[in-house]
């Protein structure tokens, strides 16, 4: 599988990116349609159309972005023993629209397939970056014997760290998101005692564990992703591949 031409479709169905939806059905077991499938993915990073996203696109296409993604992910695969998915690749929401992040990337991983978003001026290290954080979701989503539903806070929290801290790994501080650089240690221990601790056990499925992930209403920015990077900090050196089945519970 690896990466499936999503350039020819932008090609074609660019300014309809519900209609180019459709074809995503199938991966997703017929059970959405189009327009349920695009509204999830912008919420990741998904484009709209715009003079500036077609850009982006135009860009991506004439530097060989999914040619790229391929030969990486072939070369994680195989250095993981990964599971086969394929990847959808599309241009990255406006930065207007980002807020508080000046991310030139972003990613949506499930455990048969992934989502990688990419801005124009995205450099290689970038692509390599995001797509170790991804796919390490699609394997440890693999590995663990775990419905996504049944995915507490300190799952994602971990998850989320433990992809980051990968990323560290192979290419360095540089490459690390700029929400693991958002507070110091002392804050985070702060934030734990305070907002997380007696929360970390809520599910997935209940408002509160995202709101908590992504630090809103009122709590920190980026306040779970955060506490979850500095949590797999503390542990000792794992594997790659022990990182993709040790249990979450085991970084309390």
């Amino acid at each position: 599988m690896g990466v499936i031409s999503t350039d020819e479709w932008l090609k074609k169905d660019f300014d309809r990116p519900v209609q180019m939806m459709e074809k995503l059905k199938g991966a997703f077991r017929n059970t959405l349609d189009g327009d349920v499938i695009y509204q999830h993915l912008m919420k990741h990073g998904m484009y709209s159309p715009t003079q500036r996203t077609k850009l982006t696109w135009e860009h991506l296409r004439d530097n060989d972005a999914w040619k790229k993604t391929q030969a990486l992910f072939m070369a994680y695969k195989k250095l993981w023993g990964g599971p086969d998915v394929p990847i959808y690749i599309f241009p990255l929401m406006s930065s207007g629209m980002r807020k508080k992040t000046n991310e030139m990337k972003s990613g949506l991983a499930f455990e048969d397939k992934l989502f990688l978003f990419y801005d124009k001026d995205i450099d290689d290290k970038e692509m390599e970056a995001v797509l170790i954080h991804e796919y390490h979701h699609v394997c440890r989503l693999h590995h663990l014997e775990k419905e996504q539903k049944e995915f507490t806070l300190l799952d994602t929290m971990v998850m989320e760290g433990l992809a980051e801290r990968t990323v560290e790994r192979y290419l360095g501080a540089k490459y690390l998101a700029r929400w693991t650089k958002l507070y110091q240690e002392d804050k985070l221990q702060e934030f734990w005692s305070k907002h997380i601790e007696g929360q970390h056990s809520i599910k997935r499925t209940e408002p509160l564990h995202d709101i908590l992930l992504r630090g809103q209403k009122g709590y920190p920015h980026m306040l779970g992703y955060c506490c979850g990077f500095y949590l797999v900090g503390k542990s000792e050196k794992i594997s790659v591949k022990k990182s993709f089945i040790i249990q979450s519970e085991e970084f309390l």
